[in-house]
């Protein structure tokens, strides 16, 4: 309730007047979507999707409708959990828009209300979007895992998805991410349906991740699945840099060099990735989660379209890449500040 009272100061600041919501499968939105129609009082309009849409998906819209976006979604996390991301035109919030949310937590304002019209919409612009990108079907034996999360709501609108296999298609039982999707995928690949498919595809709850695996090789690597972009898109175009995080395998760094393509590390999130992505001008930019950025979002259903477009016109990318072997290992390890002083005496 504070969150949304809140919002309202820095919307009304902004002349922002159109506010839509986008949701996945938890049940858990209808609370959350009665505390921002009671709360967010400085708008004209309020939209409501009809229907779960992916997180990159209520992105574009959010873009193209020129509005402020709200996705109700906790991401890769279970049912019980629940949350919100922020998006001003199609663009993450910024860390000063955030503290500006926050600072204003437990502060009384006078903002003008408005006596808002609360429509519920149908907006396809997004799926139009990827289906005109991946204008292509193709016949493979491949799974695709939909995490009883966005995907299972909209997967029958995506064409290049239309001829393969689907599992987790559930949004009405409040099953999302349960032992299926993006989390899973490690351990689901030792159930039969999963071991006939020569590859899966797992998708997390909204969609804005994904994992993808071979049914030899077993689940590809972040790294691998940029190596495999790059060679692709560089046939098409050229490629003169992408970007990743600090924490990725410097394996990739490697490949990269001998073909005069810069790879270029930001810290940890998302944010961060596609901010250093503009700022370098890279085609691509990922996070080993499983988290691909080409249109500067991070968009599972883009990079799984990518995926079988390669399959189906150059195999052999794939293939190749699979039979490299990553010859790095490198480690990470979070510590608490008290500890950092301790670590270095003892290194010394």
């Amino acid at each position: 309730k504070k969150i949304f009272q809140s919002l309202n100061y820095i919307l009304n600041r902004k002349k922002i007047n159109n506010v839509i919501i986008g949701y996945d499968t938890r049940s858990s939105r209808k609370y959350i979507i009665d505390v921002i129609i009671k709360n967010l009082t400085s708008i004209k309009k309020l939209e409501i999707l009809k229907q779960t849409i992916s997180t990159p998906g209520l992105q574009y819209i959010s873009k193209k409708r020129k509005a402020y976006g709200i996705m109700i979604t906790a991401s890769h996390f279970s049912h019980q959990y629940n949350g919100f991301k922020f998006f001003l035109l199609g663009k993450k919030i910024n860390k000063s828009f955030e503290r500006s949310i926050q600072e204003n937590l437990n502060k009384y304002m006078v903002v003008k209300r408005y006596n808002k019209k609360i429509i519920k919409i149908n907006d396809n612009v997004y799926f139009n979007y990827i289906n005109k990108k991946f204008n292509f079907s193709i016949n493979a034996n491949v799974l695709v895992d939909c995490a009883n999360g966005s995907a299972a709501g909209f997967y029958k609108k995506i064409k290049f998805l239309k001829n393969l296999h689907f599992v987790n298609t559930s949004y009405l039982k409040n099953k999302i991410n349960h032992k299926c999707g993006s989390n899973f995928l490690n351990k689901n690949l030792k159930k039969s349906n999963y071991q006939k498919k020569d590859f899966c595809i797992a998708y997390d709850g909204d969609v804005d991740r994904v994992a993808i695996s071979e049914k030899k090789y077993g689940v590809i690597e972040a790294e691998k699945m940029a190596l495999i972009f790059v060679k692709y898109l560089s046939k098409k175009k050229k490629i003169k840099s992408i970007t990743t995080t600090e924490i990725a395998n410097p394996w990739l760094t490697e490949k990269l060099k001998s073909k005069n393509i810069k790879l270029y590390f930001s810290k940890v999130g998302d944010r961060n990735v596609i901010n250093l992505k503009k700022k370098t001008k890279s085609s691509l930019g990922f996070e080993t989660s499983g988290h691909f950025c080409f249109d500067n979002f991070m968009d599972g259903l883009y990079a799984s379209g990518l995926f079988l477009e390669i399959l189906k016109y150059e195999p052999k990318i794939i293939y190749g890449v699979l039979s490299q072997e990553i010859n790095y290992q490198k480690k990470v390890y979070a510590l608490k500040k008290k500890y950092i002083k301790n670590l270095q005496v003892f290194l010394k």
